[in-house]
């Protein structure tokens, strides 16, 4: 977990301007886009329980106002003449076209869902899980070590198992009914940090439960049993 407001309040001190990708934090945890200063704050309705194809955009908006839009089209207009064009109030100057309609319902109804959250009461459960599959991973699946251990760690374990690619590991958990992600998850500079082409990442949410940590690690054996015997 990054601290997030002393970020941004070290790259404003540089002058900066500062666009937070949230998409990983809105479904784990209150977040208060004001008490962190940031410019932006940006984040998807997939990750959120809602529907893909859809987020949200926060701003500033004084930057807002003073953006151009970066799309033409209907609504985003307020007035059009030979001499000139008068862009639309906020938001709608950002949102031509006919909008994603059923998807902003949807993302609505994942917002009113994550409003009725004990979000603390997740965050133990999540803390708890981690703690529970870190262990039986490290204890009995020999050759895994963890990918990520710097404190406080959300609901997420990156992995990796000598001698078994990442996607292979994927591919074996998953025929156990275990979906995991496999891959670089979007992080190419700190896979080169670590020298390492992919992990293998376990994510636990509030739905999760110890029977599926269970599940993961028959999965993570039957994995082992077949690349190496």
């Amino acid at each position: 977990m990054n601290p997030v407001a002393a970020l941004v309040a070290a790259a404003h001190r540089a002058g900066a301007v500062v666009l937070v990708d949230g998409a990983q934090a809105v479904p784990h945890m209150r977040i208060d886009v004001q008490a962190l200063d940031c410019d932006f704050y940006a984040f998807s309705g997939h990750k959120m329980f809602g529907p893909t194809g859809i987020g949200v955009l926060y701003g500033k908006r004084a930057l807002l106002a003073a953006m151009p839009p970066y799309q033409g089209g209907g609504d985003m207009i307020l007035t059009v003449s030979f001499e000139g064009s008068t862009y639309n109030a906020l938001p709608y100057k950002f949102e031509a076209g006919t909008p994603n309609i059923t998807g902003a319902v949807g993302l609505g109804a994942a917002v009113d869902y994550l409003e009725g959250i004990d979000f603390d009461a997740a965050a133990a459960h999540e803390h708890a899980l981690l703690e529970y599959a870190t262990a039986r991973l490290l204890d009995e699946i020999p050759g895994a070590r963890v990918i990520g251990t710097a404190a406080p760690k959300t609901g997420v374990l990156s992995f990796v198992v000598d001698g078994v690619h990442p996607h292979d590991l994927g591919t074996i958990v998953d025929r156990e009914g275990v979906a995991i992600r496999t891959g670089h998850h979007c992080a190419m500079p700190i896979m080169e940090r670590y020298c390492i082409p992919a992990t293998a990442r376990a994510s636990f949410a509030f739905y999760n439960n110890r029977t599926d940590v269970d599940r993961l690690i028959v999965g993570l054996r039957r994995a082992v049993e077949i690349f190496r015997g």
